[in-house]
């Protein structure tokens, strides 16, 4: 079963690829900040949001981990993903 978390701040490596991207508004009441500007986002309110994979390899299977990066629209995550 894939394993979901939220990253550090810091950008993932080589082996993370973005398997989605997609404007969300999430029925959390949790404060998160922005990967890329560190602006707080009620994630009650419109928002951004990147999903990264990896594989993992398992001895016998072969799993993924997947990770949440959250920011304020568009052009935040466009800005995060230029550094990458």
């Amino acid at each position: 079963m894939p394993r979901t978390s939220h990253p550090g701040r810091s950008h993932p490596g080589p082996e993370w690829r973005i398997s989605h991207r997609a404007p969300r508004t999430d029925w959390s009441d949790t404060i998160e900040r922005c990967a890329a500007c560190r602006s707080h986002i009620d994630m009650r309110e419109e928002h951004y949001q990147l999903v990264l994979d990896r594989k993992i390899d398992h001895p016998g299977k072969l799993s993924f981990e997947r990770q949440c990066v959250v920011f304020c629209d568009e052009t935040c995550a466009e800005t995060w993903e230029s550094r990458v």
